[in-house]
Order: C-alpha cells, then structure tokens, then sequence
C-alpha cells in the first residue's frame, strides 16, 4: 500500500508540472464519479440526465486509450460496467421482453448493414467509433429498464427529468435575453471542453441561401432542433403531471418548472417539437385527463388573439409550404432517401456517405434515416422496438388497479406512465419531420430518448421484486 501511495503520489505531481493542478484533481473527481457509478449504478442515470442537460457535447480535456471522450461517453461507460458486474458476478437480470428483444435485433442488422457496406469501401476510424456510439446509445434502454424496477427509483427519474429540463430550458432562455455577441461570447468559451467554434449561433434559413436576423435559441445543445426536442420530452411530462389527479411533484412547483422550459422551447423555433408535443398531449387528453384537452384549447385562442402567438402560429403553418426553405430542402432530402431504398432495399448504404454520386444521404426524418441506413430490415426491427414500447404504454393506462395497493399511490403510477407515454407519442410525432432521435451526431438524444423508452415500460409493468439489489439505488 506504501509503495501505491508512493507511485500515485509520484505520477500526480509530474502531472502537475507537466500540466496544471487542475487536471490530476479533475482526474480523481472522474475517478471518485465512476466509484460511486460502481457502487450504485442508478446515479450514473442521474448524471446522464444531469449532463444531457447541461453540456451534452463536453469533452473530458485528456486523452483516454488513445481517444477523447464526451462526458456522455464517460458516463455511460461506467453505468455500463456497474450493470455488467452485477449480472457476471451477482446474479442480477437485464429484462429484454417484447420491445428489448426487437431493438437487440434492430442492433443486428444495424451491424450487418454497417460491415456490409464497409466491404465495399473503406471505413475511417471515426465512423467506427460514432456507430458504437450510436449503438450503445440505443442499448441504453436495457440498461436503464434494469435499473427502474422500483416505483421508488421511476418516481426518481421523473423527477429528476423534469428539473433538467427546467435548467436545460433555463439556460437556452437566458442566453436568448443576451445580445447575439455576448451568447457568441459565452458559448465559444466552451471551447475548451470541445465545444464547436464554428456555426455556434443559429438563425433562421432566408431565401436564395440567406439568412435572416431572427435567432434561434440552442442552449448548450448546439443545433435548435435537438435543443427544442428534448425539451418538447420534460415538458410533457410537467403537463400531464399537472393535469394528474395526483402529481409527484406540487403543481406550484410543476408550473415553475414549465416556466422555462416552455421558453426555451418556443425559443427553439422548433416545429418539429411543437407538433410533437401537441399530438402527445391531445392523445393523453383523449385517453385519460380531460383537463389538458380544456388548457389546450384557450392557449390556441390566446395564440389566435395575440400578436406574439399569430406570429408563431404563421411560423408554425409555413412549415407545411415548400416556400419555406427548410420544407423545400426536407422534400429533397425525402426523394433521395427514398431514391436510396429502391437501390439498396435490404440493409441499406450503412452509415457512411451515399455509394452514389447522383444521391446525397441523411434525411431530416427518424424513420427514413434508419430505413436509409439499414434498409427494410432494420426499419422494421425499429418500428417493432417502438410500436411495443408505445403498445405497453397504452395497455398499462387500462390495467386495473392491483390488489392492495393504496389508491393515492396507484393514481402516482398510473400519472407518471401517462406523463412518459405523453412523451414518447410526442417525439414518435416529431420523428416524422427530424431526425435527431437516431443520428450519429447527437447520442445523447439517442440515449435519451431510449430512457423515456425504458420508462414507460417500467411504468407499465406491475410492481415486482428488482433486477438488482437494493445497492443499485
């Protein structure tokens, strides 16, 4: 133990004349982080959270095995190994069920469409690299569904969701109350965690390749419509919580909460995420709380009497107009997309460049992104993994109430599967127009919203015994 103590002592102050006192403590933070995701493997979804809210493209500043990981990355990683041990050494299980296994398959043929087009061109490491990242991305569901077998631990995650999307939202409405130059500013300051220098602040697209002086809010999140989109998910979770007979969190505090998120959404100007979440909240208003039917209705007049809300009504509408640019420019992206099924109808071009000059790939649509990328296959393992999953979520509002539960708290449970379910319809809308929900560039937002999978799951299912020990909490 001496000699350890001495060579740890040794290694750390060469670090600090070779660098800065800041790198070895930021070393033993990492470390101390990882110990306790060891310990109890349900703080690393906590963090998750915590850093998808706050610095989703933040770089740990060190090389690590020869390459630079996303604080996502780190995160995940370790969350990873906790669950792994517990079931090599603890006997702990992963629950697969209908929607796991349909996803596992859809993660086949994802790999076989990526080798099958690496044999036909070369594969530069990075690409290696971003569709393992985007596959652990998408694992992420049994992870996380081992973890919520608790209402205790699903009642955790709710909450702590809800409060990352007010500070997420908190953030992008405050940068937007700044002048462009100091948002500019501040974010380019992130460059030392490996933020982008270049395209940092967002305006509307103009005619004739222009731009127009109207900014759009992105928070830390880079692009606005990734940035409104995973806000459009904690926002439906605070609406149906509130509209609930019996909210987790106070309605006071659920207002609060909406606040900024609401804000920094709207900031977005994200139609995508607009649409979504309206078509979220009228199937849960149509299936089990009138009320958010009710406030629904007098926030369109508002829309409709106000100045404010006429403009983003017409912004809203012109999305549906190829006179819009970015509707004209995802009308092309769609005829390409489906240009390249018709060529490659099995397992698609992988997820690299298209192997036609005449054809661009990427598509600004979940569902065409992933029948581009792996084909007819994949596309329908995907669509497996999410109609189970948003099955399950419909047929647990009909279960009836188990025995011996208390009321109050079965009327919890049955509000946060109806906050989740919300949620999920909502970005399963939004898909149709974007695509952040399964590109390569954004994994946070995979994994994200494979979490929002694997809770409305669990809150689906009857209450059982935990996967893993009560450690896991």
């Amino acid at each position: 133990m001496l000699l350890v103590a001495g060579v740890g002592a040794l290694a750390v102050g060469v670090l600090v004349a070779a660098t800065s006192p800041l790198v070895p403590a930021a070393g033993l933070l990492g470390l101390l982080i990882v110990g306790l995701i060891w310990r109890r493997p349900a703080l690393g979804v906590a963090l998750f959270v915590a850093v998808v809210a706050t610095l989703p493209f933040g770089v740990i500043p060190l090389p690590i095995a020869g390459a630079q990981l996303t604080f996502v990355d780190a995160v995940l990683i370790a969350t990873y190994s906790a669950i792994l041990a517990r079931v090599v050494f603890g006997g702990a299980r992963v629950p697969i069920g209908v929607p796991g296994a349909a996803l596992v398959a859809f993660v086949l043929v994802a790999v076989a469409a990526f080798v099958a087009a690496g044999a036909t061109s070369p594969v530069p490491p990075e690409l290696i690299r971003r569709v393992g990242k985007l596959l652990a991305s998408l694992l992420f569901f049994l992870v996380a569904g081992a973890l919520l077998t608790t209402d205790r631990r699903l009642f955790s995650l709710t909450r702590g969701l809800m409060y990352a999307g007010a500070v997420q939202g908190a953030i992008g409405a405050g940068l937007m109350a700044l002048s462009p130059l100091s948002q500019l500013t501040l974010l380019s300051r992130l460059q030392a965690i490996g933020y982008p220098t270049t395209d940092v602040l967002r305006y509307v697209p103009g005619p004739n390749d222009t731009y127009t002086d109207q900014l759009r809010a992105i928070g830390t999140s880079v692009d606005p419509n990734v940035f409104g989109g995973t806000l459009m998910l904690a926002l439906a979770l605070m609406v149906v919580q509130w509209a609930a007979p019996r909210p987790i969190l106070s309605r006071w505090v659920l207002v609060a909460l909406a606040v900024p998120t609401a804000a920094g959404m709207l900031l977005s100007l994200s139609r995508a995420s607009w649409l979504g979440l309206a078509a979220g909240l009228l199937l849960i208003g149509a299936l089990r709380y009138r009320r958010i039917l009710l406030v629904g209705a007098m926030v369109g007049l508002a829309l409709l009497a106000t100045p404010v809300g006429q403009e983003f009504v017409t912004r809203f509408v012109s999305g549906f107009s190829t006179a819009d640019r970015a509707t004209a420019f995802r009308v092309g992206e769609y005829a390409n997309a489906l240009t390249l099924l018709q060529r490659y109808p099995l397992l698609g071009i992988g997820f690299g460049l298209s192997p036609d000059i005449d054809v661009t790939a990427g598509v600004s649509s979940v569902y065409l992104l992933v029948a581009e990328q792996t084909g007819v296959l994949g596309l329908a393992a995907y669509v497996a993994a999410l109609l189970a999953t948003w099955w399950a979520g419909v047929r647990g509002l009909t279960r009836p109430q188990v025995p011996g539960q208390a009321r109050m708290h079965w009327d919890q449970v049955q509000g946060v599967q109806a906050a989740f379910l919300a949620a999920l319809s909502g970005a399963l809308v939004a898909g149709l127009l974007d695509q952040y929900f399964a590109n390569l560039a954004f994994p946070h937002a995979v994994a994200l919203f494979w979490l929002y999978a694997a809770a409305l799951v669990a809150a689906s299912r009857p209450s059982q015994a935990p996967y893993l020990p009560a450690a896991a909490d």
